[in-house]
C-alpha cells in the first residue's frame, strides 16, 4: 500500500511507469512528472485501465473511495477504502485547537462510535446503522449524549463529503430520530440563600474545599479556569488567565481586591506543594488539581446534592449582578461572556476592567457579609439544644 510520502517522493524517469497501492488501484508517473490515478480492472476477457484523475487534485485516500465508487459501477469486488476512522482522523485534524469541547467530544466519539465502527467503509455506514448502535445510549437515558455524538458524527460525513470521500452525506436528517433531550439548568440557589450555604460550607468542608469554594465564588471563573491559575498570573492588580486557558479563548483578567488577596495568600499558606507553580496544585505532581474536585466534594454532600454544583457559584454572582443593577455588559465581561454580533466584539475590544473593578469589590463585600451571617447562623442552637 502506498503512503503520501512515498507518493511525494516519486520522481519521473526516461520512462512511464507505474507504482500499485490496492485493488487494482495504481499511480502511473509519466516522463513529464505528471502523476496520475489509474483502476486496472477485467473487462470483456481482457484488462483495462480507468482514468481517475491526477495527483495532488486527488488525494491517496479519494483514489481509493473513487476506485471504490467505480468497482461498485461495474459489480466488481469492493476493494479497501475510506474508514469511518479515517474519516475521524481527519476530523481531528481540522477541530483540534478549533472548537472548546475538542478532548471531550472527541473521546465521547471514540468511546461510543469509533471503538465500533471505525474499522467499516465510510459509505456502508447507513442511518439504520448508527441509530442501531446508539438505540442503548437513548434506553440509557442520556440523551444529551446521543444529541452531541450525532451533531459531531454528521459533522465527521459533512467534511468527508466537502474532501471528496462521499457524494452526500446519509445522515443528514438522522437528528429526527431521536428525541430532544429537556434542557435542565444547573442547580444553583438564589444569591440571597448564599449566607445558608455558607455556613453549609463552613461546618462541612477541610481547608483545601473551603479555600477552593470561596476563590471559585470570588472570581466567578469556571472550575477548570479556577484550577489552571499559576502563581505567575498573579499581578498587583489582576489574575490574568491567559486565552489558551478560557473557554472562549480570550484573555480575561480577574481585579483584585483586599479580599481576593486575602484568599490568594491563605490558598498559598495552605498548599502541600509549595513548588508548584499552580495555586491549587496536587498534591505529588507538577500539575493541578482536578478541575471536577470542587464538584465531586459538593455532588458528595447531602446538603448540596442537586441543590448547588461547582459551576452554580457563577450563577449565584449573575443572579447578584442583575438584582444589583450592575450594567448588562459589566456582568458578562466578570463571568468571561462573549457578548454581542461578530461585527461588535471587532470594534468593542475592551474587558471592562475599571468598572468590574468597583463592581468587584460590592461582591466581595457581600460574600463577607454573608460569611458574617454564616458565623451567626452556624452558632444558633438546633431544635435539639445543640449547637450546629
Amino acid at each position: 500500500m502506498l503512503t503520501s510520502k512515498e507518493i511525494q517522493a516519486l520522481r519521473p524517469r526516461e520512462r512511464r511507469y507505474q507504482i500499485t497501492d490496492q485493488g487494482g488501484l495504481a499511480l502511473r508517473v509519466q516522463r513529464s512528472g505528471v502523476k496520475s490515478w489509474v483502476l486496472r480492472v477485467p473487462q470483456n476477457g481482457r484488462v483495462i485501465d480507468i482514468t481517475l484523475g491526477h495527483w495532488p487534485e486527488i488525494s491517496l485516500m479519494q483514489a481509493r473511495a473513487l476506485a471504490r465508487r467505480k468497482k461498485r459501477e461495474l459489480e466488481l469486488e469492493p476493494s479497501g477504502s475510506y474508514t469511518l476512522r479515517d474519516a475521524f482522523k481527519f476530523w481531528c485534524s481540522k477541530k483540534k485547537g478549533r472548537i472548546s469541547s475538542y478532548r471531550d467530544e472527541k473521546l465521547r466519539l471514540e468511546k461510543y462510535v469509533i471503538s465500533r465502527l471505525g474499522s467499516r467503509q465510510l459509505d456502508s455506514i447507513t442511518p439504520p446503522v448508527l441509530i442501531k448502535l446508539l438505540e442503548p445510549v437513548e434506553e440509557a437515558g442520556k440523551l444529551s449524549t446521543v444529541k452531541r455524538l450525532l451533531m459531531r458524527v454528521r459533522e465527521i460525513f459533512d467534511l468527508a463529503v466537502n474532501a471528496g470521500f462521499l457524494q452526500a452525506n446519509p445522515l443528514s436528517k438522522i437528528t429526527k430520530v431521536f428525541p430532544v433531550p429537556e434542557v435542565r439548568h444547573m442547580p444553583a440557589p438564589d444569591w440571597k440563600e448564599l449566607p445558608v450555604v455558607i455556613s453549609q460550607v463552613e461546618r462541612l468542608a477541610p481547608p483545601k474545599y473551603k479555600s477552593l469554594f470561596y476563590f471559585s465564588l470570588a472570581t466567578l471563573l469556571r472550575p477548570g479556569e479556577v484550577v489552571s491559575v499559576r502563581l505567575e498570573w498573579i499581578s498587583e492588580e489582576a489574575i490574568t488567565v491567559p486565552a489558551e486557558f478560557m473557554k472562549m479563548k480570550r484573555t480575561h483578567r480577574v481585579p483584585l481586591t483586599p479580599y481576593l488577596i486575602a484568599l490568594i495568600q491563605e490558598a498559598k499558606e495552605i498548599r502541600k506543594n509549595k513548588r508548584s507553580p499552580y495555586l491549587f496544585p496536587a498534591t505529588n505532581k507538577n500539575r493541578h488539581i482536578s478541575g471536577q474536585a470542587l464538584a465531586k466534594w459538593l455532588h458528595g454532600k447531602p446538603e448540596f446534592k442537586n441543590r448547588l454544583v461547582a459551576h452554580g457559584l457563577r450563577s449565584i454572582g449573575r443572579g447578584w449582578f442583575a438584582d444589583n443593577d450592575v450594567p448588562f455588559e459589566i456582568a458578562e465581561a466578570a463571568l468571561a461572556h462573549l457578548v454581542g454580533s461578530q461585527v461588535v466584539r471587532a470594534y468593542q475590544r475592551g474587558d471592562y476592567f475599571a468598572p468590574r473593578q468597583k463592581i468587584m469589590l460590592s461582591w466581595h463585600a457581600y460574600i463577607q457579609s454573608c460569611a458574617q451571617c454564616a458565623q451567626v447562623l452556624s452558632q444558633k442552637p438546633d431544635s435539639t439544644g445543640s449547637s450546629d
